[in-house]
C-alpha cells in the first residue's frame, strides 16, 4: 500500500532545491511513498524529473483540485506564511509536521520546532526576532541535519537533486564555446535577491577578484545573475577590464541558469539559488556569508565557506549602519586564496 505524503515548500527558490535533500531519506523510510510536492509556479521546473516526486501541484490551485481533498498519511509544511500554514491545517492527514494554523494562531509541530524557532516569525512572547537571531548564531547544524533529525529520517543527509534538460545544456555549451575560452571556467554569482541588502558582495570587489582570477590563475570568468542583475553584471565586466571576463545572459530560465553552473569548474556564490544548484551538480563552490547562516549550508565536501569576521553576523535585519558592513569586511585576497585552492582541485578531478 502506498504511503501518501504531501510536502509544502514554495519559496525561496534556493530553499526549494535544498529541500530535495529530504526525498531520498523519505523514500528509504517509506519505500512505497507517493509524494505530492505543493509549491509555487516559479519553482515547478526545479522539481522536474525528480524520481521521488509523484506529482507537483500549485498551492494556489483551484479549490476543487483533487490533491486538496486527498487523504494523506503525512503532511510536512516547511513554509510558515499564514496562507501555507492554513493549507497545511486544511489537508486531511494522519500526521502533520512543521507549520500550521490553530484557529488564528500560527503553530509549529514539536518535531520541527528546532528549525522554526530560528525563523523570522518567532513570536514576541518567545523572544521574537532577537532570540531567533541568537539561536541562528548558536546553531552548528546544517539544514539537512536539522530536518532529518526532526523528522526521524535515516542518514546520511543526501545531496539535493536537479535535472537539467538537454536543450538547456546544449544552449549553455554553445554560448560558452562562442566566447572562445581556453582555460578553466570560474562562474561568479555574487549578487543575491532583495531579501537582504547585504547578502551580495560588492561590485568593485567582484571585479577585482575577476581580474586576479584571469591574471594569476589563467582562468576564464563568467558573471552570472538574474534579470534584476543585468546592469550590475555589465558594470562588473566593464570594471574588470579583461576580455576573459564575460557576463552570461540574464534572461535564462532557472534550468538554463543551472546549465551554466554545471559547465563551470568552480562557482563563487552568495547564499542564493546558485549555491544550492552547485551542491546538486557536485560543483566546487566558494560561498560567502554575512547576514545568513553558513552553518546551515552543506557543501558536501566540495569547496569552502567564507564568513564575515564581524561579530554581528547572522541576522534578519533588512538594513544596518555598521561600516564596514559584513560583505565589505570579506577581503578579496581571502576569496582569491580559496578560489585558487579549490579551482586547482576541480581541474584535477
Amino acid at each position: 500500500m502506498e504511503t501518501q505524503i504531501a510536502l509544502i515548500k514554495v519559496g525561496a527558490l534556493g530553499d526549494v532545491v535544498r529541500t530535495t535533500t529530504l526525498l531520498p531519506a523519505l523514500r528509504k523510510r517509506h519505500p512505497n511513498m507517493e509524494l505530492t510536492w505543493i509549491t509555487g509556479k516559479d519553482a515547478v521546473s526545479l522539481l522536474h524529473g525528480n524520481p521521488d516526486v509523484a506529482r507537483t501541484v500549485l498551492f494556489d490551485d483551484s479549490p476543487d483540485a483533487s490533491w486538496r481533498h486527498a487523504n494523506y498519511d503525512w503532511v510536512i509544511c516547511l513554509d510558515d506564511d499564514e496562507a501555507l500554514c492554513k493549507l497545511a491545517s486544511e489537508l486531511r492527514s494522519s500526521r502533520l509536521s512543521g507549520a500550521y494554523m490553530a484557529g488564528t494562531e500560527r503553530k509549529y509541530s514539536d518535531d520541527l520546532a528546532a528549525w522554526f524557532s530560528m525563523g523570522l516569525l518567532r513570536p514576541a512572547s518567545q523572544g521574537g526576532l532577537k532570540r531567533a537571531n541568537e539561536l541562528k548564531r548558536e546553531n552548528a547544524s546544517t539544514y539537512g541535519e536539522i530536518i532529518y533529525r526532526g523528522l526521524g529520517l535515516p542518514g546520511p543527509v543526501a545531496r539535493p537533486f536537479i535535472e537539467i534538460p538537454r536543450a538547456e545544456r546544449e544552449a549553455a555549451a554553445r554560448w560558452l564555446e562562442a566566447q572562445r575560452f581556453a582555460g578553466p571556467i570560474v562562474a561568479m554569482n555574487t549578487g543575491a535577491g532583495a531579501r537582504w541588502r547585504f547578502k551580495s558582495w560588492g561590485e568593485d570587489q567582484t571585479a577585482d577578484l575577476a581580474q586576479q582570477i584571469v591574471d594569476r590563475l589563467s582562468a576564464d570568468v563568467v558573471v552570472l545573475g538574474g534579470a534584476a542583475e543585468k546592469d550590475r553584471n555589465e558594470r562588473i565586466v566593464v570594471a574588470a577590464r579583461r576580455s576573459k571576463v564575460c557576463a552570461a545572459p540574464t534572461n535564462l530560465s532557472l534550468l538554463g541558469f543551472a546549465a551554466f553552473v554545471e559547465r563551470c569548474n568552480l562557482l563563487i556564490s552568495s547564499d542564493s539559488l546558485g549555491l544550492h544548484l552547485a551542491s546538486a551538480l557536485k560543483k566546487p563552490t566558494v560561498a560567502f556569508f554575512g547576514p545568513t547562516s553558513a552553518a546551515e549550508i552543506d557543501l558536501y565536501g566540495l569547496g569552502e565557506k567564507i564568513t564575515t569576521p564581524l561579530g554581528c553576523a547572522v541576522c534578519y535585519l533588512r538594513d544596518c549602519d555598521v561600516r564596514p558592513h559584513c560583505m565589505e569586511s570579506i577581503p578579496v585576497e581571502r576569496m582569491f586564496d580559496a578560489v585558487a585552492k579549490h579551482l586547482a582541485f576541480s581541474v584535477n578531478l
